[in-house]
């Protein structure tokens, strides 16, 4: 009973701190899935190697969007639309 009781909380704890991870993961498929149509090799390869949350990299694509087509262009829903 006692060696359950140990496991059963073990278990716990483990899952408690692999969650976080399997979050971010998950939330990176997302993006990659939303974003896969207009993205290019070089921004794949870029996103690979993002060090930070997946959302804010779709927001770094939208910003040089708009820097490149202008604030609110239509070319730029699809970044807008990932990053939210």
């Amino acid at each position: 009973m006692k060696r359950t009781a140990i496991g059963c909380i073990a278990f716990l704890i483990l899952a408690a701190l692999v969650s976080p991870f399997i979050k971010e993961v998950y939330a990176r498929h997302q993006i990659m899935q939303k974003l896969a149509p207009v993205m290019t090799e070089q921004d794949k390869l870029a996103f690979q190697s993002w060090k930070g949350d997946a959302a804010s990299f779709a927001r770094s694509l939208e910003a040089r969007c708009e820097i490149q087509n202008g604030k609110g262009s239509a070319a730029c829903n699809p970044y807008r639309t990932a990053a939210e």
